[in-house]
């Protein structure tokens, strides 16, 4: 607000300094000497205009960077509760996880939620912050990727399981270049403590709500396995 009021300033100083201008004889010193002025001023508005939208464009790039990084820990969440690994994986570990997701595995109520959730954070991102996104080359694309997770929310839901991981893998994929991370699946054979049976998401669902429960605004659904 500081800043509006200090360019108003500016401006109107300007338009008084070319209004006398304007009223004096051209070519006299006193002409010559507004008018640089007036110059003068208006280039350091034009200097603060400058440096405010850099300033805007660093502030939304570092929120759209943000943003990027808590989608891709909240799908770092949901496959691991469904596949298992690592509790933390690195970017090519968690695309070779999804590259692992086998067309038989089962995908229990919880884990289905935790992905719809992924789908509704890409989806309000991309309602709310727009301006931000639009920073950072890929990141929409990234994103609208994820919003096909939404589709997920009804429980006879005829979307297959392959399809989903392609959405995971594109959508993590974007993610990754975008933030400067490795790209390049890790083999899905490499990856340690794969585990997609139902007890096994089942035991890191229960891991993961009990992680989350002492944090403020985790971002866990409140919803009993069955």
């Amino acid at each position: 607000m500081g800043r509006l009021a200090f360019a108003a300033v500016l401006l109107v100083v300007t338009g008084i300094l070319v209004l006398i201008a304007y009223q004096l004889q051209s070519g006299t010193r006193a002409y010559d000497l507004i008018l640089n002025l007036a110059i003068e001023v208006f280039g350091i508005l034009i200097t603060l205009a400058v440096v405010d939208w850099m300033l805007e464009w660093r502030r939304r790039q570092e929120r759209a960077r943000n943003l990027a990084w808590a989608i891709l820990h909240s799908v770092e969440r949901a496959c691991w509760v469904w596949q298992g690994g690592p509790r933390r994986l690195d970017s090519d570990e968690l695309l070779g996880l999804i590259k692992g997701i086998d067309s038989d595995d089962e995908m229990k109520p919880f884990t289905r939620s935790l992905l719809v959730g992924v789908g509704s954070r890409a989806r309000e991102a991309l309602n709310r912050e727009a301006p931000s996104i639009r920073t950072l080359s890929g990141l929409e694309a990234a994103l609208k990727e994820f919003t096909s997770l939404n589709s997920l929310a009804e429980r006879q839901s005829s979307v297959s399981i392959r399809l989903v991981a392609e959405v995971l893998e594109f959508g993590v994929l974007g993610l990754a270049r975008i933030l400067g991370l490795p790209s390049q699946p890790m083999p899905s054979s490499f990856v340690r403590g794969r585990d997609a049976s139902r007890e096994a998401q089942q035991q890191r669902y229960y891991d993961l709500r009990a992680a989350a429960a002492p944090e403020q605004g985790a971002e866990v659904e409140d919803l009993e396995p069955s």
